[in-house]
């Protein structure tokens, strides 16, 4: 660039009062006009002057960033919530599996928006339980912690997991403990590990609380504190992206979702949100839809995927709770019915999973895989007979 002090050498003060010569002025134009430039292009550039030229020849030199496919999966992303990562981000870290009660009591819950995705499960007298992920965002308080659940043998070795609860059956425990000592899995009840802590604001039992750093102080404890081999599930790489895209083409309108969990308590229902692309999610207590807000954020929930799950779920006589009903157990491998909301759109279809080290994938009729968009997806695994509706 030509420095200003060259091109004004000649300005004088005459009177009192400046004065700046013809050649002055015409460098003091030029000057602004590359300011301008260089301003209106947003990225360094090469400037050339020619003597006689009347404005500056602006040659870019910046390589222009290559256009994503909007229907590919993503690369650069979290694996268990496709959105995009930061420089150094520690996406080999253990993701925590954190058992979350979710009967009336223990709502609103505790640190449950920061989750990178979450598990609906179907437990004993036809309540739900929770299973949290949380790898990308470590809330400072969640809660509350309850007892684990066969099904979670399946899930946490699916993402690489520590699973985080509050003690289980004798039965469970003997097969959870095992699946410990073969390296399956990491496993940090509350009945050994450190960083729990009871609340005064809730009863028993759902007063047990918790943080992801005393989670992950005992993972640093035990040498665990990284997986190196977690497996992405599938997610576009854009939360903007037409709603047909990926496995979705030939869904149909569908804003209002049901699904009939245990009336009184449990039913869930989410209305979809077209300028956030997300569903608000709604949950049943002493008969009446309450929105489901975070008592850490106060933030409401907000899922960008609403996935259902079918398949055989079972009771299992050896586990019998205080009430007298059996706990059960389900098949979580294999292939089974399946249905994705998406961008306000209801695709059913097909999920498969190979072994509990695998991610779920889900196909349509076509056999096209769905694509979950990125955020955080709410998964519900129910029996073959329930019916999720929609309009």
């Amino acid at each position: 660039m030509l420095p200003l002090h060259d091109a004004c050498s000649v300005a004088h003060l005459q009177s009192g009062q400046m004065h700046v010569t013809r050649s002055c002025l015409h460098a003091l134009t030029l000057l602004l006009t590359t300011i301008l430039i260089v301003g209106a292009c947003g990225a360094p550039a090469t400037i050339e002057f020619k003597p006689s030229a009347t404005a500056p020849v602006v040659r870019a030199s910046a390589t222009p960033r290559a256009t994503l496919d909007p229907a590919a999966a993503c690369e650069d992303c979290w694996p268990l919530s496709g959105l995009p990562t930061t420089s150094g981000a520690a996406t080999d870290r253990r993701p925590l599996v954190i058992k979350i009660d979710n009967a009336p009591p223990a709502r609103p819950h505790y640190g449950i928006t920061q989750a990178d995705m979450v598990f609906e499960i179907i437990v004993e007298g036809g309540v739900t339980r929770l299973a949290a992920f949380f790898q990308a965002q470590d809330p400072a308080t969640i809660g509350s912690v309850r007892s684990a659940r066969l099904v979670d043998r399946s899930l946490t070795p699916m993402v690489r997991g520590a699973l985080v609860y509050s003690g289980t059956s004798a039965y469970a425990w003997n097969l959870i403990s095992k699946d410990a000592d073969q390296g399956k899995y990491i496993e940090l009840s509350a009945d050994h590990a450190d960083g729990y802590y009871r609340v005064n604001f809730r009863a028993a039992p759902y007063n047990l609380f918790t943080t992801a750093a005393n989670q992950r102080k005992n993972l640093t404890q035990l040498k665990a504190a990284t997986a190196n081999d977690i497996p992405k599930w599938g997610f576009l790489v854009s939360q903007d992206h037409p709603a047909t895209l990926a496995g979705m083409s030939g869904g149909i309108a569908a804003t209002e979702i049901s699904i009939p969990y245990r009336s009184d308590t449990s039913a869930v229902s989410y209305q979809y949100d077209a300028a956030s692309r997300t569903y608000s999610r709604f949950q049943n207590s002493a008969g009446r839809a309450v929105r489901d807000v975070d008592a850490v954020t106060n933030k409401p929930v907000a899922a960008t995927d609403v996935v259902i799950i079918q398949t055989e779920i079972w009771e299992v006589q050896d586990i019998v709770d205080a009430a007298g009903a059996f706990s059960n157990d389900m098949r979580m491998t294999g292939t089974g019915s399946a249905t994705v909301f998406r961008d306000g759109l209801r695709q059913d279809g097909t999920w498969s999973r190979k072994d509990d080290l695998s991610p779920f994938v889900f196909k349509n009729a076509a056999g096209e895989q769905i694509l979950l968009s990125p955020g955080q997806p709410w998964i519900h695994v129910i029996p073959n007979e329930m019916k999720v509706t929609s309009q």
